[in-house]
C-alpha cells in the first residue's frame, strides 16, 4: 500500500494530496535537487520509488523549525514499498542508485513555478553526504545557488 489517509490520521498528519507526478531516470547516480517552493507557497510530498532504487533526502527549511538547516536521507526501493513524507517547507531531492528508476510523489498544494527554487545539491552549509561524488545532473540543477544566495 503506497498511502492510506487512515494510517496518517492516528498521527495527527493531515495529508490531502492535489496532485500527483512522476520522476523517470535511466541512468545510475542521476541526482535532482534540492527542489522546493518559497514559502509560504510550500507543497507536503509523499515519496515512492515504484521502479529501482533511489537515496531520497529532505533538507528542514523551516526558519521555525529545530531541524532547521539538518537533512535526512531514506532509501527507496520499489521492492520495498516504502514511502516517505517530505512536509511542506522542505527541500527535496533524490539520486537514483539503479538505472531505469522511477520515482512516485503525491503532492499537497499548488504548483506554483514562479515560486519554485533549488538549493545546490552539494551545498557546504548543509552539508548533505550523498552516496556518489559525480552525479549526472539537468540543467537547473547544476546552475543551483548555495545556502547563503538562496530564497526560502
Amino acid at each position: 500500500m503506497f498511502w492510506e489517509r487512515d494510517l496518517l490520521s492516528p498521527q495527527s498528519i493531515s495529508f490531502s494530496p492535489t496532485n500527483a507526478n512522476h520522476s523517470y531516470n535511466t541512468h545510475t547516480g542521476t541526482l535532482r535537487g534540492m527542489h522546493f517552493q518559497k514559502s509560504p507557497h510550500g507543497q507536503t510530498k509523499l515519496v515512492s520509488c515504484v521502479s529501482g532504487k533511489a537515496w531520497d533526502v529532505m533538507v528542514d527549511l523551516r526558519d521555525d523549525s529545530s531541524t532547521f538547516g539538518k537533512w535526512h536521507a531514506t532509501k527507496l526501493s520499489a521492492a520495498s514499498g516504502q514511502a516517505v513524507l517530505i512536509p511542506a517547507g522542505c527541500g527535496h531531492g533524490f539520486v537514483t542508485l539503479e538505472p531505469n528508476t522511477t520515482i512516485a510523489y503525491l503532492i499537497e498544494g499548488q504548483y506554483m513555478p514562479d515560486q519554485g527554487r533549488v538549493l545546490r545539491w552539494n551545498d557546504p552549509t548543509v552539508a548533505i553526504n550523498w552516496p556518489v561524488k559525480d552525479p549526472v545532473l539537468s540543467d537547473k540543477d547544476a546552475a543551483a545557488p548555495d545556502w547563503d544566495q538562496c530564497e526560502f
